[in-house]
């Protein structure tokens, strides 16, 4: 049995924990449970104040005043504990003003028949004051309307332990340790008071408020029960480098670290609906709204430059039926991503490059191969043919192999005659019986090597297309040249398409040779294009000395010079003429 004297300084000690806890669960008052957790709290404190009074008083008058004191907040804690235990787990849909006042209702009603007990005696039956070790003790003698609030009592707090300890029970680990306080610490007090009703050691169960609120002081403060973030951060530091927000199950973000902030703007706060948040991130908040992680980098601004993200979605351990929320993180892969599309591009050009190579090489091994029979019989010009050809191919191998080592195109740049170029390189392109008509010799100062390369590979293309007796016309430009053939043209609607790798549309076509010129004009910093020509008979100075006529346009353009200025002789429908400035095959 405690000392009487022991009662006093016992109840005092739990109102101050109580107090403290009720000041720990206003802070937390927003979160789930908050509210109902200072309410419970502030009950515990109030019977315990009551129960000091009771305690220190010394007359039965006095006691009886500080019993009544103490049945406002023995309505109120049942109800509170519901209610908290309610919204703690998640079962928020249950709760309402409605229902929490009829389950009051009959305990505020003990309440009122305590305080009027001198009229109907429906509570207490029978008072006295007994000496106790060196105190006095107020014994109650118990009426019906009593025990029917301590049974209606029982059944709320029974109910409520049981939903709190199947809580425990099915919550992550990373929740069950405070909520096993919880559960702990909370139920002390009711089951000291059957074992006092059992005969065991008379004392008054409301000491053991005590544990109640250190139980729930240690849970909210260090377990940091009533809160998302504290729990994310277990899986998230402010250190991270990499971007990571926290969104709560309402949608509202919890928490973001630095990172977060600094890549997706100063928007992403505490509070802020995630969707509000990311409207600055399209890319993001499309993702978040699909509800799933994209295989690809996400695209992100930031300080005006883009960058890349990958995104993963974690939920946080479920509290009951509850999901607590989700974290958002992000990492950054720009020099990663960037890398990949490098390489991809690097992959892309070098398979072009394999081919243009292995393309570039078969004009001259054709032409050698067809002269071979000529030069043996002793043909002199067949066998000049040969060794042109066979020169041909070793230059191209260096030039190759010089791009590759020394990718600077202005490495090659020197004075030469066009005309002189075309007509070597039309001496070793695969050409058939077509005929070749140089208008204009302009001298220009560019990559000579890579200019021949490019009309070899245009005018075995006009060979292809236009008809192995086509007219070619190879013509000197203001800023640059052109390749004009006789042949059928290309008609609008493809001239977007003719310089894929792979397209063509002849049946002895690779797709190959007007990649390939794409691919060096990027290279060299040149623009190309293909319209329809203009021809002779509109008497352009240009052409007059030649017979092509409307054919295929192709125009290459050095430097900055704009190509459509460049081709305006030559193109009969400067609107319907194409130029690209880069080779599609390195686009993609």
């Amino acid at each position: 049995m405690i000392d009487v004297p022991t009662t006093a300084p016992l109840a005092a000690l739990a109102a101050v924990v109580a107090v403290c806890a009720t000041a720990v669960a206003f802070d937390s008052r927003d979160e789930s449970g908050g509210r109902a957790a200072v309410a419970f709290m502030a009950a515990i404190a109030w019977w315990s104040a009551g129960l000091f009074g009771e305690a220190v008083a010394t007359t039965e008058a006095g006691k009886l005043f500080w019993l009544n004191v103490q049945y406002p907040a023995t309505a109120v804690v049942p109800v509170a504990a519901v209610a908290f235990v309610a919204s703690y787990l998640g079962y928020d849909a249950w709760l309402s003003r409605r229902r929490l006042l009829a389950l009051l209702a009959p305990l505020a009603a003990l309440t009122l028949l305590s305080w009027t007990n001198d009229v109907h005696g429906l509570v207490r039956t029978g008072t006295d004051l007994v000496a106790v070790g060196s105190g006095t003790v107020l014994v109650r003698e118990f009426g019906p309307v009593w025990w029917v609030g301590w049974l209606y009592s029982q059944v709320l707090l029974v109910g409520t332990f049981a939903t709190l300890a199947y809580g425990v029970y099915d919550s992550a680990p990373a929740f069950r340790a405070s909520a096993g306080l919880l559960l702990v610490g909370s139920a002390a007090p009711w089951g000291a008071q059957f074992v006092v009703l059992g005969g065991g050691p008379a004392f008054r169960p409301e000491l053991l408020f005590v544990l109640t609120g250190v139980a729930f002081t240690i849970a909210v403060r260090r377990g940091r029960t009533l809160g998302v973030t504290p729990v994310a951060r277990q899986v998230t530091l402010e250190a991270v480098p990499d971007p990571i927000v926290v969104v709560d199950r309402s949608g509202r973000i919890a928490d973001a670290n630095p990172a977060a902030r600094a890549w997706l703007g100063e928007g992403v706060a505490v509070g802020v609906p995630i969707a509000d948040a990311l409207a600055d991130a399209p890319e993001v908040r499309a993702a978040y709204r699909r509800g799933e992680a994209p295989d690809e980098p996400l695209r992100v601004e930031v300080a005006g430059e883009p960058r890349f993200v990958s995104l993963s979605a974690v939920s946080l351990p479920t509290l009951g039926s509850r999901s607590q929320g989700t974290v958002l993180l992000f990492r950054d892969v720009t020099d990663s991503e960037r890398n990949r599309r490098d390489l991809e591009v690097a992959n892309d050009r070098l398979q072009t490059l394999t081919h243009a190579l292995a393309h570039d090489i078969k004009n001259p091994l054709t032409v050698a191969d067809g002269f071979t029979d000529l030069a043996t019989a002793g043909d002199e010009a067949a066998a000049e043919r040969v060794e042109s050809a066979h020169d041909r191919i070793f230059e191209i191998v260096d030039e190759t192999l010089a791009a590759v080592d020394h990718p600077d195109p202005d490495a090659g740049a020197e004075s030469f005659s066009f005309a002189a170029a075309a007509e070597a390189a039309w001496r070793t392109a695969e050409t058939a019986g077509a005929t070749l008509t140089v208008a204009g010799d302009e001298s220009y100062a560019a990559d000579r090597t890579a200019v021949r390369s490019v009309l070899e590979n245009l005018f075995r293309n006009a060979a292809v297309h236009a008809g192995s007796d086509a007219t070619v016309a190879a013509v000197a430009l203001d800023g640059g040249f052109a390749v004009i053939d006789d042949g059928p043209g290309v008609p609008p609607a493809e001239r977007d398409r003719v310089f894929d790798r792979g397209y063509t549309t002849a049946d002895e076509g690779t797709g190959i040779g007007l990649a390939s010129v794409a691919a060096l004009a990027e290279s060299h910093g040149w623009t190309v294009g293909v319209g329809a020509g203009r021809g002779a008979a509109e008497g352009e100075a240009c052409l007059s000395d030649t017979t092509v006529g409307d054919g295929a346009a192709f125009v290459v353009a050095f430097g900055d010079r704009p190509i459509e200025a460049v081709a305006s002789p030559v193109v009969a429908d400067a609107d319907a003429f194409v130029a690209v400035s880069e080779s599609p095959a390195a686009e993609s």
